[in-house]
């Protein structure tokens, strides 16, 4: 088995501090100063409060014991989502082969291009120019190695890694950023002494396989640098989530149910839109003390009806939220997502009839005149006591609520 695919020439994009960096190019105050965008924790932060010890994902309260100056920005999700187009457009003239793994976060296929080194910096250029934000830049024979350079490059560089120097590259990374490697293995191969990714192409595939069964196969090629997975420009989403956060943690039941319902109804509709049905779903919990829960439920069939998704995960959050204690954190995932089975049938069942068409008359009037525009009854608390736009409730976590 070849080591390399030294045809390939895959580059992966990451933009620098995203989220930050967008409200840092809006707000010309913010400019060299240390920015957090999040509630409760921390979604994106700038370099200069990194310099501090803020990280993605600590707590704020943490973020601003550490970083006093630090200037705490809820975020907005609408322009995030602009700029990550914006970015999408600049690279799609360079190729059409072109993975979004996530908003910030893009691989593209440069194999058949001309001079792809060059058109790695062209793309870069425009960014700056035109979005007027910066982007980091890995290059290499797979998406293995392009994400890990990426990480090189970072902040605003771009590296490339020659084909045939794969493994000799990553020996001295950290296993943690192969991808499959959790904290669980991680933890396993610290018990052994294995730290880095040379120690781990050390290990004997018989050793890795009894270690983590068929997966150490995987993990030894990956160490090798070896990776096949291809840029899949039209990869179908597997899961859609949609949460909040409460600051005060909050208690009320009745309001928690209806947080729930309008989350439900947002993935739903962003599935149907998609054509996708959920097979399964997941309600997260968090408590004000930081405690999490997760409830599961799967359908006999893939479902795309926020009727019957709303009931289904309601009664889980009833079974999940056992502790008196109030929530700082509500949201729900649909998963696996598969396509509907639309195969009409012999003999229509009325009730089935008047709900499909009921559904249609929904997106369409969503679709034109906002998402706020019809609220199921369940809602109508929220209206009462949040504020809101044509298309979304205004949410303590925006940048994370669509």
């Amino acid at each position: 088995m070849p080591l390399t695919l030294p045809d390939r020439f895959i580059l992966h994009l990451d933009a620098d501090a995203f989220f930050a960096s967008v409200e840092q190019r809006d707000d010309p105050k913010l400019r060299g100063r240390p920015v957090a965008v999040g509630t409760g924790v921390v979604a994106s932060c700038s370099y200069e409060a990194r310099r501090d010890g803020v990280r993605t994902g600590m707590r704020l309260a943490e973020a601003r014991h550490l970083c006093r100056p630090l200037i705490v920005i809820p975020g907005e999700y609408p322009r995030y989502e602009q700029a990550a187009r914006h970015m999408l457009a600049v690279c799609e003239e360079q190729t059409p082969h072109i993975e979004v793994a996530a908003l910030d976060d893009l691989y593209l296929d440069l194999t058949h291009g001309n001079r792809p080194e060059r058109a790695a910096g062209d793309i870069r250029t425009q960014i700056r120019d035109e979005i007027r934000l910066s982007v980091s830049v890995g290059m290499g024979s797979n998406k293995l190695i392009a994400n890990v350079a990426t990480k090189e490059a970072k902040p605003g560089r771009q590296v490339r890694v020659p084909a045939g120097d794969e493994q000799q590259y990553l020996s001295p990374w950290p296993v943690r950023v192969l991808p499959g490697v959790g904290p669980k293995i991680e933890t396993r191969l610290g018990r052994l002494n294995v730290q880095r990714i040379g120690e781990m192409a050390g290990m004997p595939v018989p050793l890795l396989r009894g270690l983590f069964g068929p997966q150490g196969r995987v993990l030894h090629e990956r160490a090798h640098g070896i990776d096949h997975r291809p840029v899949e420009p039209r990869k179908p989403p597997q899961s859609v989530s949609r949460r909040t956060s409460f600051d005060p943690p909050v208690a009320d039941r009745a309001f928690l149910r209806a947080m729930l319902d309008y989350l439900v109804e947002r993935a739903v509709t962003w599935m149907r839109f998609h054509h996708l049905a959920a097979k399964g779903f997941t309600v997260d919990i968090r408590y004000g003390d930081y405690e999490s829960a997760l409830g599961h439920g799967t359908f006999r069939h893939a479902t795309h009806h926020d009727t019957e998704l709303k009931e289904a995960a309601r009664e889980r959050l009833d079974t999940l939220y056992q502790r008196r204690l109030p929530l700082r954190l509500l949201g729900i995932e649909l998963a696996p997502l598969e396509a509907p089975d639309l195969q009409p049938a012999l003999f229509l069942d009325p009730e089935e009839e008047r709900a499909r068409r009921l559904v249609e008359c929904k997106d369409a009037i969503h679709e034109r005149f906002g998402f706020t525009a019809l609220m199921s009854g369940s809602m109508l608390l929220l209206a009462e006591r949040l504020d809101r736009d044509r298309e979304n409730f205004r949410l303590r976590t925006p940048c994370l609520t669509r």
